[in-house]
């Protein structure tokens, strides 16, 4: 952990950056189902421009040498407007910059704006999409111990295509993976996808880490992975679109059909 000194002075930067950038950030909320309980486990906060801009169009705008300070001030604004909107459930945060250099710094103040929420540790779920950047096996490793000491639950997001292989997957031992979306996409029509998901899911269970189909945008998809692959958690516009400032609900139709 760093001194509390450091801690304080980043306090500082922070919420003069989390203000400066709260001009032109929003999040759009949207729900992580679980169709074995027929329910919304949580939602994902996901940040957009001022104007509806994409997650994307927003992190491209802002300097490379501020992109970790960005990345913890969407995590505070976030936790902000979950707690003005009343979300349930677990809150999903996604940490891009994340790095054993800044990790402390990243727990630290996430659990202290959580605390200021009065949103309970247990419910955040710290979403990380690139495993290499969390360091040696030895430091990704830490990552688990340090979010679990402060609270919060981990989650290896895009597993499935990409760096995210098997062997970083033991070593970091998440409590969740969100499959990737291109391996979800049409998965009912495709073998090859099919025996994928079926190796990462026999992983898992292995493990003892919950699997999240992600990009579910056909219902044919979510039933194929619900039935034959046993995947309990989906994400997608299937189910629900992420909307503003709002926590949305999802048919319960979607329930029942499941």
């Amino acid at each position: 952990m760093y001194s509390s000194i450091a801690k304080s002075e980043t306090s500082a930067v922070l919420n003069d950056y989390t203000n400066l950038i709260g001009v032109g950030i929003q999040f759009a909320f949207q729900p992580l189902v679980d169709l074995n309980n027929a329910r919304i486990a949580g939602y994902e906060a996901l940040v957009r421009g001022h104007n509806g801009q994409s997650a994307g169009a927003v992190i491209a705008g802002v300097r490379p040498e501020n992109l970790a300070l960005f990345d913890q001030a969407c995590r505070t604004r976030a936790l902000q407007d979950a707690a003005r909107i009343g979300v349930r459930g677990d809150l999903y945060l996604n940490c891009t910059e994340v790095t054993p250099h800044n990790l402390a710094m990243t727990i630290d103040n996430t659990l202290m704006e959580a605390e200021a929420q009065d949103i309970a540790p247990n419910r955040i779920v710290l979403e990380f999409s690139n495993l290499e950047r969390l360091g040696n096996p030895r430091e990704l490793s830490a990552v688990r111990s340090r979010a679990n000491a402060a609270g919060f639950r981990v989650l290896a997001d895009n597993f499935g295509l990409g760096e995210a292989g098997l062997k970083r997957l033991v070593v970091f031992r998440p409590e969740f993976i969100k499959l990737d979306r291109e391996l979800c996409g049409n998965i009912d029509r495709s073998q090859r996808r099919q025996a994928m998901v079926l190796g990462i899911v026999a992983t898992c269970r292995s493990l003892d880490i919950d699997v999240i189909a992600s990009g579910i945008e056909r219902g044919e998809e979510a039933e194929w992975l619900h039935e034959k692959a046993g995947v309990e958690r989906f994400q997608g516009y299937y189910f629900a679109r992420p909307q503003l400032m709002a926590a949305p609900s999802v048919d319960r139709e979607l329930f029942e059909a499941a």
